[in-house]
């Protein structure tokens, strides 16, 4: 995977870990990095945590208290701002990493995507790259879905920094952000996934069969602070899961514009 320029190690200096969160997610934090510690111990990079005001103590982990909650992008950016690093890989509270991460393939992405000076990898490809570019990643074209997503993925932080707009949530970013992103080249995606996750919190709940993996992994879940789903909440987002399942089954450079047309119609 190595570019010729690129030396083991070329990463470690110029990449940092951001776990994305706010003091609502408090709850979150205690599975989330216990499963890191357990499944990406030995994670090279420094990693930062960002929060409002609370300052969990979490070992190798750096707090950013960004103060009061005005949106994720403006929380997102004033954390960026923190971190010294020239790229941030990007992680969530709620994805909960659910089986090993192999180190010495993700620095090699990253030491790879250093050399080349990316703006932006993603290495859980939930939308896989639509170009190939070698053996081990593709290029995610302009005009494609979800094209800047906040999943897992390692970004240059002054391109991020450039896509972000004020009062957006991450789901406004990853919809109109990939739009903005369309001025850039070098997006690239893995082809493997090298993130084994679990999206474990849907609209504030725990998403059932994450619930049922947390406990195969004997991970304790604080009920105190959020309920588990229902029945009925369960089975419709169920449906959604089938129902983009079905839509990635649709050439990539089309999707954009089809989901457009189907919001426009409802």
């Amino acid at each position: 995977m190595h570019n010729s320029k690129a030396s083991q190690g070329d990463s470690r200096n110029k990449c940092a870990v951001l776990v994305v969160s706010c003091d609502n997610y408090a709850d979150v934090w205690e599975p989330f990095f216990e499963l890191f510690r357990r499944f990406w111990g030995n994670c090279p990079y420094s990693v930062y945590l960002l929060t409002n005001h609370l300052k969990p103590n979490i070992e190798n982990v750096s707090v950013i208290n960004v103060g009061d909650d005005i949106s994720w992008s403006d929380n997102l950016s004033k954390a960026l701002h923190s971190i010294e690093e020239e790229f941030v890989f990007l992680f969530l509270e709620d994805l909960l990493l659910e089986n090993t991460v192999n180190t010495t393939e993700v620095e090699n992405m990253f030491d790879w995507a250093v050399s080349n000076n990316v703006n932006y990898l993603r290495l859980n490809p939930s939308t896989k790259p639509d170009l190939q570019y070698n053996d081990y990643v593709g290029i995610v074209s302009k005009g494609t879905i979800y094209r800047a997503s906040v999943v897992v993925c390692l970004w240059k932080k002054e391109i991020l920094l450039n896509l972000l707009k004020t009062g957006e949530n991450a789901w406004e970013f990853e919809k109109y952000g990939s739009i903005r992103s369309d001025v850039y080249d070098k997006f690239y995606s893995t082809y493997k996934n090298n993130f084994p996750i679990v999206n474990s919190i849907i609209k504030r709940v725990w998403e059932t069969s994450a619930v049922k993996k947390m406990i195969t992994l004997n991970i304790s879940i604080d009920y105190s602070k959020r309920r588990k789903m229902t029945f009925t909440e369960s089975i419709i987002w169920k449906f959604k899961l089938l129902r983009s399942l079905m839509f990635s089954l649709v050439p990539a450079n089309l999707r954009r514009s089809i989901k457009s047309l189907i919001q426009r119609e409802n």
